[in-house]
């Protein structure tokens, strides 16, 4: 139906897995195998919820052309034909009946399949452990972020940095929990856009969904400048140009593999972050003096060297705490949600624990030269072990290809919905078999393009996280929440609270204002 808009929460198949495979869950579960794959999956649905979340595309003219997906199709959508719900401020709100899937993105038609809300009746899958979520949560919030986090010390010096990284720490700590207060006022909500739509409409939906893929997009930049750079560390010489381009022909395959064999790989982000862990700190403990030296520390600062570049810090500290919009969806996925608040207390302290080991050993090892990316400066120093260093080197730059098409698939299909619901453009594609799958492929290649230009512009690591730090995650992750729980529960909250929540917002949107200005200037 015109009008009405579609959102695409992202799943993976074994949220779709049928009552045939239940009697082989004991088996599976008692294995090594079993145990391992269970846990892969469980970080796999939430790695692409939140890659994809709440993208919203015009609805109409979407069909099956695969008998998996006709089946399921057939079987469950007339449960939500025609369904409604009320919004916080009593008006109708008509839910969205259709949920396509970003499993395979290989042509236009099939998308369209069952989100993960039906009764246990019908569909049932597996839901994640405590130990699962808090692992999902890590892997989320832990990201390339990290590398930058030395130089948001640096801007800030010793003082305002450990306080700007604690109350960015306390906000989304409280944010999050607010956020399970707020999904469970909708028993209905699911992810991060239903919250938003409960609270304030479409508007709200609307909102998000825009800002999700505006900071989709800012990523794949990054991914690319990170993919970039870290080429140009371990073979320098070379024109930014030759650079950009060889990241072109890397990356862009990726956008052609099914999403749910890159969800998998993506946890190899985890694995390269905690890899930089150990080689910062082996690096900093095998060197007597400084540079680079954790036994004797490099030229650092108490206070802020300019204060003019404080700002920059707030973005480059706040982008390391940019997952909330996956938390919903691991809040409905937990096995026992009434541990969620638990859950991020855990995964606070581990996150906070490797972020504040890696900013801190960073800076004191490199002090005032240090670089926007910390593996920028661990390739300068000759006394270092190379090999272990050219090793962690490979493995972050093994990141933007691991995560690239992850990132990037749901603005190609918004893009591909929005053509494919132009019934000119459908007329054009029904005159010959091959013009959709050549158009589809080169408008991929141009997407890809187009962000690779956007990172030649803007070839500056440090200033895309700043902004992805500054305006994203201060909205998503700090705002927005806040202000959903005000709109929610404005009228039981008591008046301490809403002066504490008023403080916080207004405190979030300074940082957050001051600091993407700085991060485009």
């Amino acid at each position: 139906m015109p009008g009405k808009e579609l959102q695409i929460p992202n799943l993976h198949p074994s949220h779709r897995t049928s009552s045939r495979y239940d009697g082989q869950d004991a088996e599976l579960s008692s294995s090594f195998t079993g145990r391992l794959e269970s846990f892969v999956g469980s970080y796999s649905r939430t790695s692409l919820m939140h890659m994809a979340e709440n993208v919203v595309v015009p609805e109409g003219g979407m069909t099956d052309d695969e008998d998996d997906h006709s089946s399921l199709h057939s079987s469950y959508l007339p449960r939500y034909e025609n369904t409604s719900r009320r919004n916080s401020d009593g008006t109708i709100h008509e839910r969205t009946p259709l949920f396509p899937n970003l499993q395979k993105i290989d042509t236009c038609n099939s998308i369209m399949t069952v989100a993960d809300n039906y009764p246990s009746t019908q569909v049932t899958h597996a839901k994640s452990s405590f130990t699962q979520s808090i692992f999902n949560s890590i892997n989320i919030l832990i990201g390339v972020g990290i590398l930058a986090l030395p130089l948001g010390f640096k801007c800030a010096g010793w003082l305002v940095g450990v306080f700007v990284f604690a109350f960015c720490f306390g906000l989304t700590n409280y944010t999050a929990k607010l956020l399970a207060k707020c999904l469970d006022a909708d028993p209905d909500s699911r992810t991060y856009g239903d919250m938003g739509s409960y609270a304030f409409g479409i508007r709200g939906r609307f909102f998000i969904s825009i800002l999700f893929l505006t900071e989709l997009v800012t990523c794949s930049v990054a991914l690319v400048v990170l993919l970039s750079d870290g080429i140009d560390s371990l073979f320098p010489g070379h024109d930014p140009i030759f650079y950009r381009l060889v990241s072109f022909l890397i990356l862009t395959p990726t956008l052609f593999i099914p999403v749910r064999h890159l969800s998998y790989t993506s946890l190899l982000g985890i694995l390269s972050v905690f890899a930089l862990l150990v080689v910062i700190i082996y690096d900093g403990l095998s060197k007597e003096e400084a540079p680079g030296s954790l036994h004797e520390m490099a030229d650092t600062s108490f206070f802020p060297e300019d204060w003019m570049t404080v700002p920059m810090s707030f973005g480059l500290i706040m982008a390391g705490f940019a997952g909330h919009a996956v938390f919903p969806t691991i809040y409905r996925d937990m096995n026992t949600p009434r541990d969620f608040n638990q859950m991020v207390n855990y995964t606070y302290v581990v996150t906070s624990i490797v972020y504040m080991t890696v900013a801190a050993c960073g800076y004191a090892m490199f002090g005032s030269a240090t670089m926007q990316e910390i593996t920028q400066n661990l390739v300068t120093i000759p006394q270092y072990n190379q090999v272990l260093n050219r090793l962690a080197v490979w493995l972050i730059a093994m990141n933007p290809i691991a995560k690239y098409g992850l990132t990037l698939n749901p603005v190609v299909l918004s893009w591909q919905l929005g053509l494919q619901n132009n019934q000119a453009v459908e007329h054009w594609f029904s005159r010959g078999s091959w013009r959709k799958p050549v158009v589809k492929t080169l408008g991929v290649i141009l997407t890809s393009a187009f962000i690779v230009v956007l990172a030649y512009l803007l070839p500056n690591f440090d200033k895309i996280m700043s902004l992805l730090g500054a305006f994203f995650s201060f909205v998503i992750s700090g705002i927005f929440p806040m202000m959903c729980h005000l709109k929610l529960f404005g009228d039981t909250i008591s008046r301490k609270e809403i002066a504490l929540t008023w403080t916080l917002i207004t405190i979030a949107a300074t940082m957050g204002i001051t600091g993407t200005i700085c991060s485009l200037l």
